[in-house]
């Protein structure tokens, strides 16, 4: 079902009216291969953990022989009475023998040194869960950032383009008073300058455009170039942009799945100490056995036996104490870097709150500056048109109006991309 609905959304981005943020982090999800490797490896944490049960269920065992051999006996000193120890005559005829044997173990006490493992290796498995949660958070933050700053780099190629037919035209414009002698010549040699400045600017553009496409096909593991319209045109806002510092920094924490992996990290660190501990103190085992031998098969010989053990590893040569030390100190390890994340999360969140804030000041004054490079455009075609103006205040004004028009492609880039890594701190 996921995956049919992956694929509903990817082909929905993929359909005439051009690729959406939505179908680009969908099919990054479904085809980074780092992802697939993290899945993997999250499938083998959980096989392991399932391994790690399985000694607390009863272990049960099938064996089945068939021998034939020669029946020379040999007796051994103190192994029979001397009456039949003898030397016996030899004899090359050989025997058939079978032998049959179940039997069944259960571990019935080991201060639960084999249950911490197994919750141990649980944990260890949710912790690969959350680590894989995690490259997918990273993942939608690079696809994210990749995709604005391809949508930023199309808008800066419709701005060189605007600024090249704004060129050609101020250049027609131009001409027309050269030859009819109202300007002098020169202002037709700085127009024809500006027009090529302007194509070289296209050029450029183009390129840039080009290279940011396939830095987003990248992020989202397609291999080929991508082709088509970015519809989305920004992130939109949301209420966590102006909330406090305070109130976001546990939310983030408690989301950030960094978080639950370390959580996961402790509780497995935990219970390896008490395993480790355990070994200190005997295993009691229980077995049934029966097992059944004969020469033919119409004589069979049946037996069964019960056997409850005992085992103490009284000294190992001090392997268990060093077993505890490690654990131990796996565990303060774990619970420090929880205390690191907290901090690096709080951080995080208040960086992306200041660079949003910042950034969406920057989109007003980026809008502001381009209305009136605007205006100022306009005044000077008005004025060279009349005659009052010079080229060089023309061209001036168009390289000004060029700028702003590149700013703001650029600033709202960057508010974008801000929204987005204030969504991957808060764990989104």
């Amino acid at each position: 079902m996921r995956a049919a609905a992956l694929a509903a959304l990817v082909a929905q981005g993929a359909v005439a009216q051009g690729l959406t943020l939505e179908a680009a982090t969908a099919k990054a999800l479904e085809q980074v291969p780092a992802l697939r490797a993290a899945r993997a490896q999250e499938a083998a944490a959980s096989a392991r953990a399932r391994a790690a049960f399985a000694p607390l269920l009863p272990q049960v065992s099938l064996g089945l022989s068939y021998s034939r051999a020669t029946a020379n006996f040999v007796g051994r000193p103190g192994q029979v009475p001397n009456t039949i120890a003898g030397a016996q005559p030899l004899s090359l005829d050989s025997f058939d023998f079978f032998t049959g044997n179940v039997s069944a173990q259960v571990l019935v006490w080991d201060f639960l040194s084999t249950w911490n493992r197994h919750q141990a290796a649980k944990a260890q498995a949710e912790g690969q869960a959350a680590q894989t949660r995690a490259l997918e958070v990273t993942t939608v933050l690079a696809v994210r950032t990749a995709y604005f700053a391809a949508r930023a780099q199309d808008e800066l190629v419709q701005v060189a383009q605007a600024s090249l037919d704004n060129t050609k035209a101020h250049l027609a414009q131009i001409s027309a008073f050269v030859a009819a002698g109202a300007r002098p010549d020169i202002d037709l040699a700085q127009a024809r300058l500006e027009v090529a400045n302007a194509k070289l600017a296209l050029v450029s553009a183009r390129s840039a455009a080009a290279l940011a496409r396939a830095r987003l096909g990248q992020a989202m593991g397609v291999p080929g170039p991508l082709t088509g319209p970015l519809v989305d045109a920004a992130l939109p806002a949301t209420p966590t942009e102006d909330e406090a510092l305070e109130a976001l920094a546990p939310r983030a924490v408690a989301a950030r799945p960094e978080a639950r992996q370390l959580d996961a990290q402790v509780r497995a660190s935990e219970r390896a100490l008490a395993a480790a501990k355990g070994t200190f103190w005997p295993t009691v085992t229980a077995q049934l056995s029966g097992n059944a031998q004969a020469r033919t098969l119409a004589n069979v010989v049946p037996n069964v036996s019960g056997q409850l053990a005992l085992s103490w590893p009284l000294y190992q040569g001090g392997l268990t104490d060093a077993q505890v030390a490690e654990a131990e100190a796996a565990l303060v390890a774990a619970r420090a870097q929880v205390e690191v994340l907290a901090s690096q999360v709080r951080l995080d969140v208040e960086q992306a709150r200041l660079d949003v804030q910042a950034s969406r000041e920057a989109v007003e004054g980026a809008h502001e500056a381009r209305a009136a490079a605007a205006e100022r455009l306009r005044l000077a075609e008005g004025r060279y048109a009349a005659g009052a103006g010079s080229v060089i205040e023309l061209s001036d004004a168009q390289v000004a109006f060029t700028r702003a028009g590149a700013q703001v492609a650029q600033e709202t880039f960057t508010l974008s991309a801000a929204r987005a890594r204030l969504a991957a701190a808060m764990g989104d």
